[in-house]
């Protein structure tokens, strides 16, 4: 997900480029397994300090789900918006410092490229779910047992908190008295 921006850099603010994303064997990271391509789009705005990247990816990523350990593909809609800066003066070739605003920026490459892929990596890595489910109704799995209750009942007997034995003893009395 790279595109040059030599031009874009020399037009004025306000001036925009705009991209369709279609990429195929996508790493984003280790942990983030990507299982198809990356689509979505990318809007690159000229502002003062440099570059405005916003747009969105559709992709799938690998996961694990949470409650029966199944291996899922979790699909992802993600928007995105970042700055850029420039490391090197489009014109002149002169090296340029970072904005010294205190906000977190990319740079440009000195060959006036912007690589979006980092900034994809960590807007999907913010959208992941903290709970990842396979599906919404997922029964997870048996704790006694470890059966994948998504496949039927197990045959166990649910665990009782000795503690509550005295509330079973107080419940099987009320039946008996009805």
């Amino acid at each position: 997900m790279l595109y040059n921006v030599a031009q874009l850099m020399k037009s004025p603010v306000g001036t925009s480029l705009e991209y369709d994303i279609d990429e195929e064997n996508v790493q984003l990271d280790a942990e983030l397994q990507v299982t198809g391509p990356v689509t979505g789009h990318v809007r690159l705005r000229r502002i003062n300090q440099g570059l405005l990247a916003d747009g969105w990816v559709d992709l799938a990523l690998e996961r694990e789900c949470t409650r029966c350990l199944k291996q899922f593909e979790l699909q992802m809609h993600v928007p995105f918006e970042e700055r850029f800066y420039p490391t090197m003066d489009v014109i002149t070739g002169a090296p340029q410092l970072p904005p010294d605003d205190g906000e977190d920026a990319f740079p440009i490459d000195d060959h006036h490229q912007v690589d979006i892929t980092e900034t994809v990596r960590q807007h999907v890595l913010l959208e992941i779910p903290m709970v990842t489910l396979c599906k919404e109704d997922c029964a997870g799995l048996c704790s006694q047992c470890g059966k994948d209750l998504n496949e039927g009942p197990c045959n166990c007997q649910p665990e009782v908190d000795s503690r509550l034995s005295v509330l079973q003893t107080l419940l099987q009395k009320q039946e008996t008295n009805n």
